[in-house]
């Protein structure tokens, strides 16, 4: 067909032909994003095995590959340069072959299934979680003063006034029998001991953060089990999985008190509002379960909601035992 025909053609029926745009442009953009799901899912390549005979310095076995099998010594091990000692330094902050920075990019570009190889037993190039999580925690607190000084004192501020509905005054006269002097005394006791543990959290962050995921983790093991993927995770694999999504809610709350400058969310445990959260965690179940997105959807919110009736059964339970440590006290 020449370009006077197909000029033609447009200017005969010229829907036909933006018809045929949207069509193309949209085949265009399957073929885009089925070649970034195959990459994401590919995750990152094994080093190529070397082919050179090599000694160990540790051992002085003679060997062929990239460790050896004896002692398993790296073959790139070799007298101490400058260059060789920056690199040992830079592997203490996660800049050496368990790269800490592509780790956190895969948790933003491909983090379910990155957690799923991880659990899988592909660990090597990626970062150990908890010292992650602890890396990226202290880089948080650090950006957090800096930014919104004040920040972490005005969050755990809010969260003591909300608790301050609990705390009673001391009864005396005719209304002071023994049951209500009891309730009223554990209350109190409870509200000192929920005070020490704000205290506390507000000095360590990452604490906080691996005591609310490992809730996390019981609700998901219990929520995900019968997942299509990766059925019958057990709750160690659910806790390792949580603590890599923790690094990664950290990485965005950074991004985003950057952007925001301290002005809203100061009374949630990460920076960003409820429902990015939200989002995030749907982004990173899908692909760690592998159902189908709405039932991911509605798994993600019971998720939520297990971990909030799980909180308030704690705080429920725990002034149980301050009003029954008060009553046998006495």
């Amino acid at each position: 067909m020449s370009e006077c025909d197909v000029y033609l053609r447009i200017m005969k029926n010229p829907l036909t032909a933006v018809a045929d745009s949207v069509r193309r442009a949209g085949a265009e953009m399957r073929r885009r994003m089925s070649r970034f799901v195959a990459w994401q899912r590919r995750g990152v390549p094994a080093p190529r095995l070397s082919a050179e005979t090599h000694v160990c310095l540790n051992c002085r076995n003679e060997f062929t590959g990239n460790y050896c099998p004896r002692c398993g010594q790296s073959a790139g091990v070799t007298r101490f340069t400058i260059k060789s000692a920056m690199q040992k330094v830079l592997e203490v902050w996660g800049l050496g072959n368990r790269s800490l920075p592509r780790t956190l990019w895969h948790l933003i570009i491909r983090p379910g299934y990155m957690i799923g190889g991880y659990l899988e037993g592909r660990q090597m190039p990626y970062f150990p979680p908890i010292k992650m999580l602890f890396l990226v925690t202290a880089a948080y607190v650090l950006t957090m003063n800096i930014v919104v000084p004040g920040f972490f004192d005005m969050s755990y501020d809010i969260q003591k006034e909300r608790l301050a509905v609990l705390q009673t005054e001391p009864v005396s006269g005719e209304v002071a029998y023994d049951g209500k002097i009891t309730v009223l005394t554990g209350m109190n006791l409870f509200y000192d001991g929920f005070q020490t543990v704000l205290d506390f959290f507000k000095r360590n962050h990452a604490i906080e953060l691996i005591f609310s995921h490992s809730i996390f983790a019981l609700i998901t093991m219990a929520v995900f089990r019968k997942s299509p993927v990766r059925p019958g995770l057990n709750i160690a694999e659910c806790f390792f999985s949580q603590i890599f999504i923790a690094s990664q809610l950290m990485i965005v709350s950074l991004i985003v008190v950057c952007l925001d400058r301290g002005r809203r969310f100061a009374d949630s445990m990460y920076y960003m509002p409820f429902f990015m959260q939200y989002l995030i965690l749907l982004y990173d179940y899908k692909q760690l379960y592998g159902f189908k997105l709405l039932r991911t959807a509605w798994y993600t919110a019971k998720v939520f909601i297990g971990w909030f009736l799980f909180m308030m059964a704690i705080v429920v339970g725990l002034m149980a035992l301050s009003v029954l440590f008060v009553a046998v006290g006495k």
